[in-house]
């Protein structure tokens, strides 16, 4: 005869299964959710792997064809294709890269992470012993703006009202000034004139000679740590009022000394010019083919005037710069500390003719 289970036995089998059900669904849950985040993580670095991913035109018209005719792969060199998919993903989840040892180093040797800087074009003598700095302003300066503006510093917000707006000239760093032109001092908050105000100035006189329309923002009011996010509203803001503005260049000095950032051309010397991109915005790319397009035009006239193009991640510097709000936006630094109104002038007007140019030449 069989044997009856027991209330007792069915109920304890009953909440037994429940738990497991109840158990297995909150395993589900949990798992779904880790896999999301992962997943999420790792497609921001697959994007910003592929970013940078420096691949010509060329190269990636080859493969792409390739992929659908092997005869393709024949017309370029092995060595020279673009990496494989499980390159990008070996780079994505290990942030290591197979064509920069410096991926490997920097975080285990002190002192390396200054290698995160990338030189994209090295003019000469730049090398990752003297690539562009900036310091903090000099601590005995006062960073509360003038109650007053001087009447030069009101000009700048209205130039010739003739010719379309496209150009965006600020400062991050208002306070930079170099010391030929400021009593010795590398810092300013007086007297615009003595700052990389002057050098948006001369470029923004250049510009319109050239028949570009431009508007020059000059804030102040602000620390180093902070200097970003506050030039970033001035940037956002002046794009609401003016959205033809779609070159954006913040302008800075360096803070090297003279014989990082002086050239003679001829019996002539100039401020040298650097370019940074942050790699860290959306728009990298396009960035820093502008910069590319500038340095092309600099060098037809003044070989040699850019120091070079360098990248600079979070790591590194801030990492975005204000680049994200568009494809046109580069930092420029004319000359360093120790060069003098003659020198950032010449240079001023030689960053002032490329960018006309470029500019017409990208209508």
């Amino acid at each position: 005869m069989k044997k009856l289970k027991s209330p007792h036995s069915t109920q304890s089998s009953i909440n037994h299964s429940l738990l497991f059900h109840y158990l297995f669904v909150l395993i589900l849950i949990y798992g779904l959710a880790i896999l999301v985040t992962v997943s999420q993580v790792k497609i921001g670095f697959i994007e910003d792997t592929l970013q940078k991913a420096d691949w010509p035109a060329k190269v990636l018209l080859t493969e792409t064809f390739g992929n659908e005719n092997v005869l393709f792969n024949q017309a370029i060199k092995k060595q020279d294709r673009p990496k494989t998919v499980y390159h990008l993903l070996f780079e994505a989840m290990t942030e290591l890269r197979f064509d920069d040892n410096r991926s490997l180093f920097g975080s285990e040797l002190p002192g390396f992470t200054i290698y995160n800087t990338r030189i994209f074009i090295a003019g000469k003598g730049l090398n990752y012993t003297n690539l562009p700095k900036d310091n903090p302003p000099s601590p005995e300066i006062n960073i509360e703006p003038p109650k007053e503006k001087t009447p030069q510093e009101n000009a700048k917000d209205v130039p010739d009202q003739k010719l379309k707006k496209v150009v965006l000239l600020y400062h991050t760093h208002p306070w930079e000034s170099y010391k030929p032109m400021n009593s010795g001092q590398d810092s300013t908050y007086t007297d615009p004139l003595k700052s990389v105000a002057k050098d948006a100035d001369i470029i923004g006189k250049t510009l319109s000679e050239n028949g570009v329309g431009y508007i020059h923002k000059y804030k102040q009011g602000w620390g180093y740590n902070e200097a970003y996010a506050k030039s970033r509203i001035i940037v956002q803001d002046a794009l609401k009022q003016t959205p033809t503005l779609n070159y954006l260049i913040d302008i800075h000095r360096d803070s090297s000394g003279r014989s990082v950032t002086t050239m003679n051309i001829g019996s002539t010397s100039y401020a040298r010019i650097s370019i940074i991109i942050g790699e860290a915005n959306p728009n990298y790319s396009a960035n820093l083919y502008l910069a590319k397009q500038v340095k092309n035009q600099i060098d037809k006239k003044y070989p040699d005037l850019v120091r070079g193009i360098v990248g600079k991640t979070k790591l590194e510097g801030n990492g975005i710069y204000n680049q994200d709000l568009s494809k046109n936006a580069i930092l420029v630094e004319i000359g360093g500390v120790d060069n003098n109104l003659q020198e950032i002038t010449r240079s001023s007007k030689a960053f002032g003719e490329a960018l006309a140019q470029v500019i017409k030449q990208n209508k």
